[in-house]
């Protein structure tokens, strides 16, 4: 929702959630920086992203929850990256560079969005994607020999 014109935006929400989630990827980079100046800007950048996922303006206590939840998810994205890291002998960096190029793959999959489509035709048919045998229309037992 733009916040601005109160309008949908053209984003699918695949794309809304992954930007959310580079967000949060950019605020565990910011705080393995050790950059005060970095997690002050990934902070605001995590509102804004908020703020345009949003139907109305936040309250100031809003913005505090969506602040410390922004920091929380970003501490702990920071820690696991640490220790995996750590763990494979690798910069930190590398490693969120990685989630962030996974996180945008996600919204380029041409799979993304097949198993609802493939659900809603199931419904239409109305089957609901249940196997035949468990429908129970090819039972017999209704048919006269």
């Amino acid at each position: 929702m733009d916040q601005d014109t109160n309008e949908p935006t053209d984003r699918t929400p695949e794309e809304e959630a992954a930007a959310l989630a580079l967000a949060v990827v950019s605020q565990a980079a910011a705080i393995t920086q050790g950059d005060p100046e970095a997690v002050e800007a990934s902070d605001e950048n995590l509102r804004e992203v908020v703020a345009e996922l949003s139907d109305q303006p936040f309250t100031p206590r809003q913005e505090d929850v969506v602040a410390t939840l922004g920091a929380a998810g970003g501490s702990l994205a920071a820690g696991l990256t640490a220790a995996l890291a750590h763990e494979k002998g690798v910069d930190p960096g590398v490693i969120l560079g990685s989630t962030s190029q996974a996180i945008v793959a996600q919204t380029q999959s041409p799979f993304v969005g097949v198993d609802d489509d493939m659900a809603d035709a199931g419904r239409e048919r109305g089957d609901a994607g249940e196997p035949r045998a468990d429908r129970g229309d090819d039972d017999d037992s209704d048919h006269a020999s």
